[in-house]
């Protein structure tokens, strides 16, 4: 049990580490780096998490929500093992696609044609981000932390080696390294993978080599799918909406509008690092405790989110007084970007930060989670406020950020009335 605090411990600092590594990447890119720049690794990044999201199928939150259930270890590691196999073959599939209508998609995202090798690279990075997430999601499902940590490390090498491209002011450069390095990270874990686990791969590959289609274990296997295809509705839809905005703004303001839009909304991005720090252990905790104790699991769900949303404020009124006080002296980022941006930004991730914690509960309990209406809705309310104030001309980056904090704040009334239903419909 020491043990296993202990890997519990160094998990979370790890996640910490990264975050806080994250934050000053950015940090040295707004003092480096024009905004044009900014905004086309801002799209990097988006483009390569889209595909992660899109093409994962969000299998991995399913793995975590459906692993637990499961008593025997044998069909623990089986429904994990298809579930790679399925994501590599489906990656691959994605990639070739992409890679043919590389033209008309670089145009959507980045206004301009890319060079195919840029656009491989973007894969490369999206299909490294999925492959390393599946892995430590995995590890995290069956409470091996001690693995788990090992990914955890090797997700912290990009961020540190694109320091190198940045001091030289060269975006291909940040490109390129951090692709090679998402590239070593994914195949130096599946090597040890491979060696830690070898007698259990070369198991489901002799004697359930027949058996590798079917729906087997059942009926878990069909439940990850299930869940994994509403969720990925549901990704779809925030990923449009998100994909919209920054459409907008690249129509409105340009490569320059997108990189001042990205500044302000990673400023508040630090408390989703929160969320993923707290959500690293309490996300299969509360997945267990709700099949055996489900009033304890929902309260404890509805603080941890109310407390993530106090916390945001906190932030953003502590940074915005502090830059009111010393603006002479506080030239750096976050403090250069503007205080109603900021504000926004942080609350909006509040919201978000609420809305993520509030899930597991929900898939815990049931398969018929409509995730995907959730994020509809919101995406309707918050992208028909756009475009009725578009209307008179008056699109600004604040615009943007309002509508980023109405689409978390609608996320998270919804789910928190979807678990409330849900609580009540099983102590009946």
């Amino acid at each position: 049990m020491n043990s296993y605090s202990i890997m519990r411990i160094i998990s979370r600092s790890l996640l910490i580490i990264e975050k806080i590594i994250s934050f000053l990447v950015t940090a040295l890119m707004a003092n480096i780096l024009p905004y044009g720049d900014i905004g086309f690794w801002s799209q990097v990044l988006f483009s390569s998490s889209l595909f992660t999201s899109i093409v994962g199928f969000n299998i991995p939150n399913g793995i975590i929500a459906i692993v637990p259930r499961i008593n025997k270890r044998e069909e623990k590691y089986e429904l994990i093992f298809k579930s790679i196999l399925f994501i590599l073959i489906i990656g691959l599939f994605f990639c070739i696609s992409l890679i043919l209508f590389r033209g008309s998609i670089s145009k959507i995202l980045f206004n301009k044609v890319l060079d195919l090798n840029i656009f491989v690279l973007i894969l490369s990075i999206g299909f490294g981000e999925l492959l390393l997430e599946f892995i430590l999601y995995s590890y995290r499902s069956v409470k091996n932390f001690s693995f788990s940590n090992y990914v955890l490390i090797l997700r912290i090498l990009p961020r540190i080696v694109v320091i190198f491209g940045i001091l030289k002011s060269d975006i291909n450069l940040i490109l390129y390294l951090y692709s090679a390095a998402y590239f070593f990270a994914c195949i130096f874990a599946y090597l040890i993978l491979i060696k830690k686990n070898r007698n259990n791969i070369l198991y489901l590959l002799t004697k359930k080599l027949n058996n590798l289609l079917l729906l087997n274990p059942k009926p878990y296997l069909r439940s990850l799918f299930a869940l994994s295809r509403k969720s990925v509705l549901a990704t779809i839809t925030a990923s449009l909406f998100f994909f919209l905005i920054r459409s907008i703004t690249l129509s409105n303001k340009g490569l320059d509008g997108v990189g001042e839009f990205s500044l302000a909304i990673s400023a508040g991005a630090i408390i989703l690092s929160i969320t993923t720090f707290t959500g690293f252990t309490f996300y299969p905790y509360i997945s267990n405790l709700a099949i055996a104790e489900k009033e304890k699991a929902y309260l404890k769900t509805k603080e941890l989110s109310l407390k993530i949303i106090y916390f945001s404020l906190s932030i953003s009124f502590v940074l915005i007084i502090m830059k009111n006080i010393f603006w002479n002296n506080l030239n750096f980022y976050p403090f250069t970007i503007n205080s109603i941006d900021l504000f926004l930004s942080f609350l909006g991730y509040g919201f978000l930060g609420a809305y993520q914690i509030s899930q597991p509960f929900a898939f815990a309990l049931t398969d018929s989670i409509n995730v995907f209406k959730i994020e509809l809705l919101s995406s309707v309310i918050s992208l028909g406020l756009i475009y009725l104030i578009s209307l008179g001309n008056k699109f600004s980056i604040h615009l943007a950020l309002l509508s980023f904090c109405l689409y978390t704040f609608s996320n998270y009334l919804q789910a928190n009335y979807r678990n409330f239903n849900i609580l009540k419909e099983k102590n009946v």
